[in-house]
């Protein structure tokens, strides 16, 4: 959670071509799932800390 999760591909100006969309949906797509599997991991381990403070309930 310290480090700032990487945002959306710059698309630039000038015209795409499907390839270069394909490539840069794939790159955004990427970028989101390590930044939500970072979130999770945290949550999971705070949640899990936390229970175990409180005796597991």
């Amino acid at each position: 959670m310290t480090i700032k999760c990487l945002g959306p591909v710059d698309l630039g100006d000038k015209p795409l071509t499907q390839a270069q969309v394909e490539k840069f949906w794939i790159t955004d797509r990427e970028r989101l799932l390590t930044c939500i599997r970072r979130h999770l991991a945290l949550r999971d381990f705070y949640a899990d800390r936390d229970a175990a403070l409180e005796g597991g309930k």
